[in-house]
């Protein structure tokens, strides 16, 4: 009987590898345009997609047998010149298995090729998103990303994926507390995160005051979390960058998509507007929670309501073998009402166009532009005083970034960005019966231009290095009034000297400064590497939080003569150990300094402040942990363990012209 079950584990093994053998010398044949007499060059456009979603793959390398490469674009897409004859394509992507196909040029023509996801052949086919080798291989230091798969895969709120809360697993990310807004990295502040869905500048990634995150959950493609090494092509905030990238929709079929929870409901629809060429996708959520406040037995309770709901959509057209245009849309509203005391509404709205071009055979271009507003308001709803005090930013925010593949082994990103803020610190208005004065406070308006550069190349195999500067000035710019102090006193309202009025479009003052990014990743063998990285950035435009409050209200300030930006210097070196392919680890350390940290005196009034420079402190700041994380990915049952120690200090000094705390 035992020699009859080795027989038959033998005879598995060797049709195993048979079919292994054939999988490997089989070669697909691809024919290229029609055979033709012309000598002129071939064009090979196309896009490299996911054989699970459709989805275009990202960044995935083609290698042909005579020296040619080339890297697609963020959506897939891909344009070779080539001459009249056979190649072998051999193409590669993380994630991915890789795929040699043989391609007959005979005239220029779109051709499209499909990567199968990585799979493991153990007691069971495992179809995973993501390689067990991406930590591994990846550059860059403090890098999370999560997949759509990877989403559905955490624990769920109210039965709802919640992008937020799967973050919060993460080490060295923290919740900021029920009824905040937000998540804290590294010991950074909630307002140190630069958040975007898409091109999508977010200032509340939340809804309800936390209890649930702004990004649709049927609409992710994937999430990058930056906490260690930041690339040079994103600016603006010391602590993190949080980058949601949204699917395009489907140009294939139509496909729905629904969910009805406890508290809320979210439906999504997509499918072609042009079949293969034109796109759509929306989704939209709606809540109705308020049926649990009427379940407490105590009128404060039962009074209270938390409404939000959300619009995401999006419009994507491949208008030419190498050109896409698109634009999407994004809408997010929130109402929550605590009894018969206070009402806290916020919202979001933005609108994006962009453009995405393949150059030549290596170089991509991405063009875009954003418009888009933060709005919240305070309702004090009690007593003779009753008012609505409302304060928001309005932006724009433009960007050509250009990726250039000199190599298989080096690759360089040039780009440059620009943001105009227009800031409304406050305004109150009186509600009916109220005995409030209207009042409102001067706009403020900031200019921040970037321009920088990164160059990732490969040495010796298993050194990579990814070495970038990004240039920043800012710019505090009329109609504006600037106070004035005597030099070397502490600034109050009462000893303001004079007061500078400038005009629309002037320069009040100006801040400039260079932010060096360095990521070094050297690989000790398949299984195990080291990272390194370090990164400074400036952040031109900070949240003061009035915690008095009855409910949160944010201040935004900007950085002006009385408050330089603040910047920030972070260090993060990591070990990355896989134990074959079905646990995965690392262990890693950080270090930030930061300078200019804003807060406020004791007893500080923030509110429709005039002067509001008279209120707050600047100081500074240092965090420093370690992170470790083990990971079971294969099996039946997986587990993600995260462990993080960590300690932020801050230290606010006394000086001539403010008190220390």
């Amino acid at each position: 009987m035992r020699r009859r079950t080795l027989q038959q584990n033998w005879f598995f093994v060797l049709l195993l590898f048979l079919l292994s053998s054939s999988a490997v010398f089989s070669q697909e044949t691809y024919q290229l345009g029609n055979a033709s007499t012309s000598n002129q060059a071939i064009n090979w456009t196309g896009q490299i997609t996911s054989d699970r979603d459709g989805q275009g793959v990202i960044n995935a390398v083609m290698r042909s047998d005579n020296g040619l490469n080339m890297i697609t674009d963020i959506d897939g897409n891909f344009n070779i010149a080539l001459e009249k004859r056979t190649y072998v394509f051999t193409i590669s992507a993380l994630g991915f298995e890789e795929k040699q196909i043989q391609v007959n040029a005979l005239s220029s023509a779109e051709l499209s090729i499909t990567l199968s996801v990585e799979s493991v052949l153990i007691e069971e086919i495992l179809v995973s998103g993501t390689s067990s080798q991406d930590k591994i291989k990846e550059i860059t230091p403090g890098l999370q990303r999560l997949d759509a798969q990877q989403l559905d895969n955490q624990s769920k709120f109210f039965g709802e994926i919640d992008i937020l809360r799967s973050l919060q697993s993460i080490s060295g990310v923290s919740n900021t507390g029920e009824g905040a807004s937000g998540f804290n990295v590294r010991g950074g502040n909630t307002d140190q995160n630069l958040i975007l869905q898409d091109g999508h500048l977010i200032f509340n990634p939340s809804h309800a005051l936390g209890f649930f995150s702004l990004f649709h959950p049927d609409l992710v493609q994937y999430v990058d979390l930056y906490k260690g090494g930041i690339p040079s092509k994103y600016g603006g905030r010391l602590s993190s960058v949080l980058a949601v990238q949204t699917r395009d929709g489907s140009k294939e079929r139509f496909k729905i998509k629904g969910g009805i929870g406890m508290v809320s409901s979210r439906l999504s629809v997509e499918g072609p507007i042009v079949k293969d060429k034109v796109s759509f996708i929306i989704g939209s959520r709606y809540s109705y929670a308020d049926w649990i406040f009427n379940l407490v037995d105590d009128p404060n309770i039962s009074q209270s309501s938390a409404f939000f709901n959300d619009v995401t959509a999006k419009v994507n057209a491949r208008i030419s073998p190498t050109t896409n245009l698109g634009f999407s849309f994004l809408r997010s509203e929130d109402d929550f009402q605590l009894g018969d005391e206070a009402r806290f509404d916020y919202s979001t709205i933005s609108g994006e166009a962009y453009l995405k071009q393949i150059i030549g055979e290596k170089m991509n271009l991405t063009l875009s532009v954003n418009r888009g507003r933060y709005e919240s308001s305070l309702f004090d709803l009690r007593g003779n005083d009753q008012s609505k005090f409302t304060n928001a930013i309005d932006y724009t925010r433009g960007k050509a970034d250009l990726l250039y593949l000199f190599s298989d082994v080096y690759k360089i990103n040039v780009g440059v960005d620009a943001d105009i803020y227009d800031v409304s610190p406050g305004e109150v208005a009186p509600l009916e019966g109220s005995f409030i004065i209207p009042d409102i406070l001067e706009k403020e308006k900031g200019r921040a231009i970037a321009a920088y550069i990164e160059n990732q190349f490969t040495i010796l195999n298993n050194l990579e290095i990814s070495a970038g500067l990004r240039f920043t000035t800012f710019n505090n710019l009329g109609p504006h009034s600037v106070n004035s102090y005597p030099e070397g006193q502490i600034k109050t309202g009462q000893n303001i000297t004079d007061t500078q009025v400038f005009g629309d479009g002037e320069s009040i003052s100006t801040y400039s400064g260079f932010e060096p990014r360095v990521s070094i990743r050297y690989g000790i063998n398949e299984l195990t590497s080291i990272k390194a990285g370090y990164a400074r950035t400036y952040q031109y435009l900070a949240q003061i939080s009035n915690t008095a409050s009855a409910t949160p209200i944010d201040i935004w300030q900007l950085a002006n003569p009385h408050f330089e930006p603040q910047f920030s210097d972070n260090f993060s070196i990591g070990l990355f150990k896989n134990f074959g392919k079905k646990y995965e680890s690392s262990f890693e350390a950080f270090y930030r300094q930061s300078n200019g940290i804003l807060d406020y005196k004791d007893f500080a009034k923030l509110l429709l402040n005039e002067h509001v420079e008279t209120e707050l402190v600047t100081g500074e700041g240092i965090a420093y942990g370690v992170e470790f994380n083990l990971k079971k990915l294969i099996g039946t049952f997986k587990w993600d363990m995260n462990y993080t120690f960590s300690s932020s200090e801050r230290r606010i000094l006394p000086t001539a012209i403010q008190p220390g705390i």
